[in-house]
């Protein structure tokens, strides 16, 4: 009887010792993830719209057109931040040989909505200007350690401004050039 007290007493202790470590006990496993930069992109470049014809009248006239609603992505993850340059030729009609002045047109402040995930858009300098010169107007900016993410920039005014010292009757386009680049 001794001795299987003694057997039952040692499958006990072996028991208990084993429910320990594989209860009780502490273990530590590694996680691992990496994460791989995409890209910075515009998606779909926006379309400008036809503006309203005008009928001079000896005064100064405005004509309106939209620059069409378009989507930024940061997928980069560095938070190097990004920018958004809006630029137009001169407005000319190649037929008679005819050019309004630079500054002719001008875009409206841009109207930006985040994404959910997406950096605040307190991150984001917004402007407006006249685009029809050698430089255009940065009409986005996304600060160093914003911008991340995606952004929807809604359909934007496009405003120009007929000056009767400057108009002669013609038919004039203009190519508007959008472009998203790196920095603030």
């Amino acid at each position: 009887m001794k001795q299987s007290i003694k057997k039952v007493f040692a499958t006990v202790s072996t028991l208990a010792i084993m429910g320990t470590a594989f209860l009780g006990g502490q273990s530590a496993f590694a996680a691992e993830s990496t994460i791989v930069g995409g890209s910075l992109s515009m998606p779909q470049e926006p379309t400008a719209g036809t503006f309203d014809a005008v009928t001079l009248n000896g005064l100064e006239q405005t004509t309106t057109a939209t620059l069409g609603a378009f989507t930024v992505i940061d997928a980069r993850g560095t938070g190097s931040g990004w920018k958004v340059m809006v630029q137009a030729s001169q407005f000319t009609d190649s037929d008679k040989g005819l050019v309004l002045p630079e500054g002719s047109l001008n875009i409206a402040l841009p109207t930006v909505t985040p994404k959910p995930g997406a950096s605040e858009v307190l991150t984001i300098t917004k402007a407006s200007g006249k685009i029809d010169n050698s430089t255009g107007v940065k009409i986005l900016s996304a600060a160093e350690e914003g911008g991340m993410g995606t952004y929807e920039v809604a359909a934007n005014t496009l405003t120009l401004n007929l000056q009767p010292k400057d108009v002669k009757a013609g038919t004039y386009a203009s190519t508007v050039k959008v472009t998203v680049t790196t920095g603030p």
